[in-house]
């Protein structure tokens, strides 16, 4: 059951960051926003699936497991996105890199930055930017959300301790 909210919350997850990049909202500052509506998605699915892993068991389910099927409809997105990031940076706007290394440059020669710190930021915008820096960026942002989103999630649908003796 995990598996099925996790592949169908990934691939609204991707569509969702296809789009963002085909409006080029990324590389902008509407960016910064437009990241909230995945988490929104990744909420969304991660709380379906425990809905349905609980009624699955007669409305019984306690904390540990609803965390853990969270967590794991959160790692199957996590790893649809890494994929994701991974295709997009090095086939589809291979690019990309270097048009962010331009313009973190550009920001730093306005600032009146030294060349020293010009060159340090370059280097580290090709780190970040690379295929495999925005695999472990979207991979590792998906599973740091998707740990919150799952301790809320449970702590709301978890079953409560009967009262009775």
């Amino acid at each position: 059951m995990e598996l099925k909210f996790g592949m169908l919350t990934g691939m609204a997850c991707v569509i969702w960051r296809a789009f963002e990049f085909y409006m080029g909202w990324p590389d902008k500052t509407f960016g910064q926003y437009s990241a909230y509506i995945g988490i929104l998605l990744l909420a969304t699915g991660t709380y379906m699936g425990v809905r349905e892993i609980r009624s699955i068991n007669n409305g019984i389910l306690f904390f540990g497991k609803s965390f853990y099927s969270g967590m794991v409809i959160c790692f199957v997105v996590a790893l649809m996105m890494g994929i994701n990031a991974y295709v997009f940076n090095s086939v589809v706007d291979t690019n990309r890199k270097e048009k962010m290394v331009a313009q973190f440059q550009n920001e730093m020669i306005k600032q009146k930055k030294s060349p020293e710190e010009i060159k340090q930021v370059e280097e580290n915008a090709r780190a970040y930017f690379s295929p495999m820096g925005q695999v472990t960026a979207e991979s590792g942002g998906t599973m740091i959300a998707g740990l919150f989103v799952s301790l809320v999630i449970s702590a709301f649908v978890r079953s409560k301790k009967s009262t009775t003796s």
